[in-house]
């Protein structure tokens, strides 16, 4: 866990102008939404998307004023737990730089209007909305082997291609590999550092209170009931493109969609660097993974140890505990053997040989039962198999 901070308000204010917040929030050990929080929650003002573009254009403006900026509030920095030496290390040495590229003017990526796709994914993506039916809801819907989901009105069908043009032809001048389910590998996605991830286009629909016509309207008088549809299902005009796979992805923005000032077209880039960003947290994901695999493994290792050290304890006690049990019974027996002895003696001291026998009969069965003496042979080492009755037929002939 990286120690809490503490930075002035003034002082944050300061760098989250001066420097990307995804690289700020690296710094200081946190996510960048985290970040972004923090600042929203200290009315703090953050540059709008798109400002570190135009500053490199050379068309910067100037920072937003902070508000209550005499005011010297200092800011607690929650102590998250820093990125793995992995994550900072994958991101330094092939994200990193990947991301920082999108952001230079001769990479940006253009959707022009009104020109045909180039790309051959493209046009079957345009082939096959043209020759699609709309569903219920008025929008046709792709969802072939490349990795793009499309689902937009026959009105922007057009648009969706150029889209996907642009990001297709972008991805090859990066030398990124678009794999498709039907290709060799049957894996479909845009391969970054060998992660896959998808990208989905859409233009959802509005629903509006349906009117009904005259012919409706004529209808309902001479059926007695009415069959026109409640809503009428009409394109929003609001294109959105999702990185589909990163939709559960904390901290990795997944989503663009036309606003008020700017269409999805001005956000390819973005979507680029989101890709990338994407594919470093799944790699994250994955390294984790391993990471608590090899943690369980080894735990499961060191408990196995356990509990085979448990079990060999618990051999020896229950050994022990008969050893002692028998040599427990080895001391009562003789003390009466020792007993018996006494009580068949004669006056003179004289013992009687049949007493004399069963006497040494009986110490051999106690020094048999006695873990500590040397087991004497005795009548009851004989196998039962060598004991059991046998039949005439198996004695061999001569």
């Amino acid at each position: 866990m990286k120690p809490s901070q503490t930075i002035s308000r003034a002082e944050l204010y300061r760098l989250v102008w001066a420097e990307p917040l995804t690289r700020l929030a690296e710094r200081f050990g946190v996510s960048d939404v985290g970040l972004r929080k923090i600042c929203q929650r200290h009315d703090i003002p953050l540059p709008p998307q798109g400002y570190r573009q135009r500053a490199q254009a050379g068309r910067a403006q100037p920072p937003a004023p902070l508000p209550r900026a005499g005011e010297q509030e200092m800011i607690d920095l929650p102590a998250l737990a820093v990125a793995s030496e992995f994550a900072t290390d994958l991101m330094d040495r092939v994200y990193g730089p990947l991301i920082e590229a999108e952001s230079r003017p001769d990479r940006r990526i253009e959707a022009p209007p009104h020109v045909d796709p180039k790309h051959p994914i493209a046009k079957r993506i345009l082939k096959a909305l043209k020759a699609a039916v709309p569903d219920m809801y008025g929008a046709v819907v792709y969802d072939g082997p490349e990795p793009f989901r499309v689902r937009v009105p026959p009105s922007s069908i057009s648009r969706a291609a150029r889209l996907i043009d642009a990001l297709a032809q972008a991805c090859d001048a990066r030398g990124l590999e678009i794999r498709t389910r039907d290709g060799p590998k049957g894996q479909s996605g845009i391969m970054i550092a060998g992660e896959a991830e998808c990208l989905a286009l859409e233009e959802a629909s509005q629903r509006k209170v349906h009117w009904s016509t005259d012919a409706e309207k004529a209808r309902t008088r001479r059926l007695g009931y009415s069959t026109a549809p409640m809503y009428d299902f009409v394109p929003s005009g609001v294109m959105t493109v999702q990185i589909s796979t990163a939709t559960y992805r904390d901290g990795v923005r997944s989503l663009w969609k036309d606003g008020k000032t700017r269409r999805v077209e001005d956000c390819l880039n973005e979507v680029m660097a989101g890709l990338y960003r994407s594919s470093h947290s799944a790699a994250i994901k994955q390294r984790k993974s391993e990471l608590r695999q090899q943690r369980a493994d080894e735990e499961n290792a060191r408990r196995e140890l356990l509990r085979e050290e448990r079990l060999a304890a618990l051999e020896q006690l229950e050994e022990l505990e008969a050893q002692t049990d028998a040599w427990s019974r080895a001391r009562r027996l003789r003390a009466f053997i020792a007993a018996y002895d006494v009580a068949n003696r004669g006056a003179d001291g004289h013992l009687a040989q049949d007493a004399s026998a069963w006497i040494d009969q009986a110490l051999r069965h106690a020094d048999r039962i006695d873990p500590l003496t040397p087991t004497p042979v005795s009548a009851l080492d004989y196998a039962e198999a060598d004991l059991r009755p046998i039949s005439v037929w198996q004695i061999p002939d001569d």
